[in-house]
């Protein structure tokens, strides 16, 4: 029963992503966000691509892309445990526990963003 919930959930992320990428498209531009985690108690790192917006021209997406970072990085949208780390066109945060926040980290999540044109699908790999 749960792995049939874990299909099916896996199906429609996949359908949403298609259907985003597809409305993005429509655009010159689209705003990516590159998505690592790094779980340093259970030893697992994640890799997530998502797209933000899209936008006419690469000017365009370049400003999204700085108001973006502007709001993750906002004081009233940071959760308790959480440090935040604003570095070019990344933003990290920094998991600890809330009740500990002077041990180690728990937790590593950066999140990269780029411009691309839309024709252009990172997830994608690359034929050389």
């Amino acid at each position: 029963m749960m792995l049939n919930a874990r299909r099916v959930s896996r199906f429609v992320t996949c359908g949403l992503l298609a259907v985003a990428t597809a409305a993005h498209a429509e655009c010159g531009w689209v705003l990516w966000n590159d998505e690592a985690r790094f779980d340093y108690i259970n030893q697992t790192e994640t890799r997530l691509w998502h797209t933000i917006a899209g936008a006419p021209g690469k000017v365009e997406c370049e400003a999204r892309l700085r108001e973006e970072i502007d709001r993750v990085m906002r004081a009233d949208s940071r959760p308790k445990g959480v440090r935040f780390k604003a570095q070019g066109d990344a933003v990290q945060l920094m998991h600890f526990r809330s009740d500990k926040p002077d041990e180690k980290m728990s937790r590593l999540q950066t999140f990269r963003y780029l411009c691309l044109p839309a024709s252009v699908d990172p997830r994608v790999p690359t034929t050389k």
